[in-house]
This record gives C-alpha cells, structure tokens and sequence, in this order.
C-alpha cells in the first residue's frame, strides 16, 4: 500500500466498504463517464437516465405530495400483505413527504403503480432510511424498483446524507435481490429479537457515487468467485432459512452477506454469499 492509500485508509469511515471487482458488474462507458462528474452533475445525469428509462414504459417519475397521502395509502393496503399494514400510518406518510422524501410513479391516468419513501436522522452520521419499496404487479419486472432506490439514493446523497439505510424481513427475497445485488447494498445486522417485525436484516449502502456504481453483483462473477476461493475462509454460503447460522454468523462479526445468488436446485430457495468483513472494509 502506497503512502497516500495508508492515509486514505486511515480516513475512511467505517461505513465505507467495497465489494471485490472481482464479483461485481464492470462499468458501461456512460458510467465511466459520469464518474468524472462532480457530485451536482452525477446526480443530475444519473436522475436524468431513470427518468427517461421509466418514461421509455409510458410511466412517470415524481416526488410525492402531501395530497398523495390517502392514494398512496390505499396503493400500500392493496400491495402489501396484511400484518405489514401497521408499519405505515398516513401520519407516517406525511412524516415522510414533509421531513423525508417520497417517489411516486404514475400512468397517464395518474394511477399510482410505485413508491418509495425517505426520512433521514442524525445519528453518528447523517442517515437517510429508505421505508415501504412497492411496485404494482401489472408493471413489475422491468427494474422499476431498482430505478426508484437509486433515485431516492441520489436525493438524499444530494442532501447531505452520508449513508441509506434500510430494515428488510429476511425471507423478501425480491427486495433482498434488488438492494443487494442490483444496487449493491450490504447486508449489516441480523436481528433475531424484533418481535412485532419478525426476522429481519439491516443494510445499508455509503452514499457516494463510486459506491451507488461498483457494488452491483454480477451473478456469474460470484459463481467464478466461489470456484476459484476456499469456502468457510474467502467465502460462506448459507441457506438463507438457516437462523441458526445467520445468528452466529452476525454476532460473531466476521462475515457479511454481499450477495444473494440462486440455488443450484431447480426451485431450491436462495443461499446468502457472505464475505469477510475484513475484505470489504479495506480501501481498493
């Protein structure tokens, strides 16, 4: 390590972490590009890309409103399951469109088919916490819910925001796969004690631009990766309905998941790919 790395390293805050290059996505050259930018025309470029892929669908992208709160509302009853209701509370609604931000995406007809909201909170450093991702059946598979939390990524990175964080029950493994491995989130805390929430994972992404590019999976990078490393050293693989090791895994602080990645089993449940901590907290 070079004089100027050993300072840098010894700077960096211990949000900050890297996935290897080795199992992530390589950059486009428009990627490469914005990279160059400042901050202020990163973020506007990249805005500007999701706005024109979602539109390319007949749909539009917009910050939510305080009249949006009793559509949006009943867009999360008709969306979500039942004991998830509680979570939300037009109050809650409110509290995230004055104090936070939210996104909606509409149709012509002003239909809401998607949001996503944001509050932030000064704690060590200043948080911006992502709540209640939904997108409407008729219009998912299209990456709708990838391009609304790097939207909202940008908004709070736009304001001063140094890290997003998020709270996921572990079996939403949608969720799971488009945080982690489409936008390159990091799976930080397993808690095990939540009662009235159940099993659930925290994780969280720096808010930078190198960090929001160069932490995105890419699947068939992770499966070279695996082949070419020791398990239970370079790498675990745990069955992602195995608490028990989940558990021990998280308390014992060694290993972080980094990826999700589909079981070689026809119709087998997803396996966590989990890295040691301290690869990923070391500056490349």
């Amino acid at each position: 390590m070079s004089s100027r790395e050993s300072v840098m390293a010894a700077i960096q805050p211990d949000y900050i972490f890297n996935k290897p290059k080795s199992i992530c996505k390589k950059l486009d050259e428009w990627e490469k590009g914005i990279l160059l930018l400042n901050k202020t025309d990163f973020a506007k470029a990249y805005k500007e890309k999701i706005h024109a892929e979602i539109n390319s669908y007949g749909l539009k992208l917009r910050l939510a409103k305080l009249s949006d709160i009793d559509p949006v509302y009943d867009f999360i009853i008709s969306r979500f399951k039942k004991e998830y209701l509680d979570d939300v509370s037009r109050y809650d609604l409110f509290r995230f469109i004055e104090y936070g931000h939210g996104l909606i995406v509409e149709n012509d007809q002003k239909e809401i088919l998607g949001c996503l909201f944001e509050v932030g909170y000064e704690k060590t450093v200043k948080v911006s916490y992502s709540i209640r991702l939904g997108i409407d059946e008729r219009i998912k598979g299209r990456g709708l819910g990838k391009l609304l939390t790097v939207y909202s990524c940008i908004i709070a990175m736009e304001r001063g925001s140094e890290i997003k964080i998020g709270l996921i029950d572990i079996g939403n493994f949608v969720s799971l796969h488009i945080h982690v491995n489409q936008v390159g989130w990091l799976v930080d805390k397993y808690y095990y004690d939540l009662d009235s929430l159940g099993l659930s994972f925290e994780f969280s992404l720096p808010l930078t631009p190198d960090s929001l590019l160069r932490n995105r999976i890419d699947p068939e990078r992770v499966r070279i990766y695996i082949n070419e490393h020791t398990e239970g050293i370079d790498y675990l693989l745990i069955k992602c309905d195995d608490t028990d090791l989940i558990k021990a895994v998280y308390q014992d602080c060694k290993f972080k998941i980094a990826a999700i990645i589909n079981s070689d089993n026809k119709g087998g449940k997803p396996l966590f790919f989990a890295l040691p901590t301290n690869i990923l907290y070391t500056d490349k």
